[in-house]
């Protein structure tokens, strides 16, 4: 299919295709009449090592005529006696990674540059070139060029999208209704509401080692829309449509190696990885919008079609009408079906969410 079909508003009001429903599966009763719970966000010892981001002058986008730049802190790791959480020490280390262009597939850099931050200014250097944040403007030379370059706030294009007509509104910051603590064994089954938090601005947050959340209604096809942000690194969550197939959520701006955020790592082959890194800096809000056309089954409950997905992460087309499946990892034992639930995961790190709703294709 053409990239025309998708792009137009990102095709969130298109008509969906109708949707084949005879394989078995239902939708479980919903668990426990209990209020989310409106208490403030409670910290906790992570399961994992967890380096909170605090507001940074210098991290983030760089741009100018012919070159941008991705800056980030390169903070040492210590453990905080008062809270027994793992925190940033303000060692004032910097890299800046130059690049032609944002977003470009599989690019490489231009050059890697090291700097420490001294009396308000970064003094950089690396592979040839030398320069200097100062004043707002990150000046520098080398191999024959130059640049200077300011700070910009990339913002996605879908970042505060009202619900359509008609869609079914998940989270809008107010509570957790829609929500359920999925069962740990079995994905599919409801264990309770929902023990994340609301926190301030309209989201909720991820309480690390308290379980994943699913949604209350399941869904065929559906046009979703979900906004995200990491609250330091490492970061790890994830959107699971159906409960089955993962867009990853992960912290991997400025980094080089790994895989790049919002992929389907559990249901594309390695070769299908889209390899752009359009990723924004923690305390950013993120965008994904996806487009997903649901597998489809016979009479018998045999699959006679793969599921499709279209993905825009942050308004950049990652997936386009792409195959879906065979379901990997966690989620394989659940096998595939015209309907499910979506996920919000759990991975031992804090993630805020909000702004979440679906427009479901018709049926």
């Amino acid at each position: 299919m053409t990239m025309k079909r998708f792009l137009p508003l990102f095709c969130f009001l298109a008509i969906g295709t109708a949707l084949l429903s005879s394989a078995p599966q239902q939708e479980p009763a919903k668990k426990g009449g209990k209020k989310s719970d409106k208490s403030g966000p409670k910290k906790v010892e992570l399961a994992h090592p967890f380096y909170w981001a605090a507001p940074d002058a210098f991290r983030g986008d760089w741009q100018g005529a012919g070159f941008v730049a991705q800056v980030i802190p390169t903070m040492d790791k210590v453990l905080s006696v008062q809270d027994s959480i793992p925190q940033q020490t303000d060692n004032g280390l910097y890299q800046a990674n130059i690049f032609k262009q944002f977003d470009a597939a599989n690019d490489k850099p231009v050059a890697v540059l090291h700097g420490e931050l001294s009396g308000g200014a970064i003094a950089f250097s690396g592979d040839g070139w030398t320069g200097t944040i100062a004043e707002g403007h990150f000046k520098a030379t080398g191999n024959g060029e130059s640049f200077d370059l300011q700070h910009i706030t990339r913002t996605p294009p879908t970042l505060g999208m009202k619900p359509p007509a008609g869609a079914i509104v998940l989270f809008d910051g107010t509570n957790m209704d829609a929500w359920a603590k999925m069962k740990e064994k079995d994905w599919l089954t409801e264990d309770g509401p929902s023990p994340w938090h609301l926190v301030p601005g309209g989201a909720m947050e991820v309480v690390p080692r308290s379980g994943g959340l699913i949604s209350h209604k399941w869904f065929g096809d559906a046009k979703i829309h979900v906004e995200f942000r990491n609250l330091g690194g490492p970061a790890n969550s994830g959107v699971y449509i159906q409960d089955r197939y993962e867009a990853n959520i992960n912290e991997m701006y400025g980094r080089l190696d790994g895989n790049p955020c919002a992929g389907f790592d559990n249901c594309t082959p390695a070769e299908a990885k889209p390899g752009i890194r359009c990723s924004r800096p923690p305390l950013d809000w993120q965008t994904m919008d996806i487009d997903f056309h649901a597998p489809r089954f016979d009479a018998a409950g045999n699959k006679n079609a793969d599921a499709r997905v279209t993905l825009l992460f942050n308004g950049t087309v990652l997936y386009n009408d792409r195959q879906l499946g065979p379901v990997t990892l966690n989620a394989a034992r659940l096998g595939e079906a015209p309907t499910g639930p979506i996920q919000l995961q759990e991975h031992g790190m804090p993630v805020q969410f909000r702004n979440i709703w679906v427009l479901e294709g018709k049926k």
